[in-house]
């Protein structure tokens, strides 16, 4: 069976499965580009020629690739291609292969023994509050584009939601103290809203949204009334960077989604509830955003938490002098 034409069945069933557009796409960019290379790197253009040495090849040759080098769209830099990216085209390749054997196309999976290269463990740097404060001058709240700045910003810090998911917003998904998302594989969820946002949030709808039909129902628009896409919020947020002179951290929607994470258990928030609304499968994927959480950060709040909290030292020290005075 030519591999092209099994991947294409495999995108067709995900999309007859619900995945999302953004998964869908994530997929066909990978699986493409490793069965381009397969061709290339193996000479391998049959699925059941592909085998697990085949796919270290390709890994190994991925691995010395520039960053930017397989992205027409983009210009090649002087640098390797990240042990992340290379992990994620390893991630395609088992969740493909996975399907395949499910499918019965092949008898057994050729990635099952493939190992993930390893990547460094890194920190992503959140923002600070005079971080926050610069991005929120930058909007100009007299007019409906600025406010609508103003608040979309407002509403990243305040929820942590992924970019796609602030993409996907509905009018009707906004209440008055959460909103309704749907993560990842569709899943819905609830968001909370601090007072001030919902309040900002009704305005905005009421006042400065300004749709180009009424058939537009999406939450956030972009400049021409049209419902905003992940690229338009990129531009946003580039600008964000530039007014703001903003340094040392980058300006991204998942910068946002970290800042929250960490200002949400600074301020007394349980781990538990943060994944939760976080839409994280587990709260283990939860603890990766919260790396930076220095030591010295969570000791602040040591007073209120410690277990001494619950010894009355009164009454021990009662006890210790009336021993004394029984041994005596």
């Amino acid at each position: 069976m030519d591999l092209n034409e099994v991947i294409n069945h495999f995108l067709s069933d995900c999309e007859i499965r619900g995945l999302t557009t953004q998964t869908i796409g994530w997929y066909r960019k990978k699986l493409r580009l490793i069965a381009r290379k397969l061709a290339e790197v193996s000479n391998i253009t049959e699925l059941e020629q592909v085998k697990i040495f085949h796919l270290r090849q390709l890994i190994l040759h991925l691995m010395g690739n520039k960053a930017g080098e397989n992205n027409p769209r983009t210009p090649t830099q002087d640098k390797p291609l990240s042990a992340f990216t290379v992990r994620g085209y390893v991630r395609a390749l088992k969740v493909f292969f996975s399907w395949c054997v499910d499918e019965e196309l092949i008898a057994s999976d050729p990635s099952a023994r493939l190992v993930q290269p390893k990547a460094p463990e890194y920190l992503i740097p959140t923002f600070t509050v005079d971080h926050i404060e610069k991005m929120l001058a930058c909007c100009d709240q007299t007019t409906n584009e600025g406010f609508r700045n103003y608040v979309l910003l407002l509403t990243m810090l305040d929820t942590g939601m992924r970019v796609s998911e602030l993409c996907g917003l509905q009018v009707t998904d906004v209440y008055d103290r959460y909103v309704k998302v749907f993560g990842k594989g569709r899943k819905e969820r609830e968001i909370g809203l601090h007072p001030e946002v919902g309040k900002l949030l009704w305005r905005y709808i009421h006042k400065y949204r300004r749709p180009k039909d009424p058939e537009v129902t999406a939450l956030f628009l972009g400049r021409h009334g049209e419902a905003l896409q992940y690229g338009g919020i990129k531009t946003f947020l580039k600008k964000v960077k530039d007014v703001s002179g903003v340094e040392g951290v980058r300006v991204s929607a998942h910068t946002f989604r970290h800042t929250f994470a960490k200002f949400y258990l600074e301020r007394g928030g349980e781990v538990f509830k943060l994944s939760r609304e976080m839409g994280h499968s587990t709260v283990q994927v939860t603890e990766l955003y919260l790396k930076d959480y220095r030591s010295s950060e969570a000791r602040k709040e040591h007073t209120s938490y410690s277990p001494i909290g619950e010894i009355v030292f009164s009454k021990n020290k009662k006890k210790r002098d009336k021993n004394k005075d029984t041994d005596s």
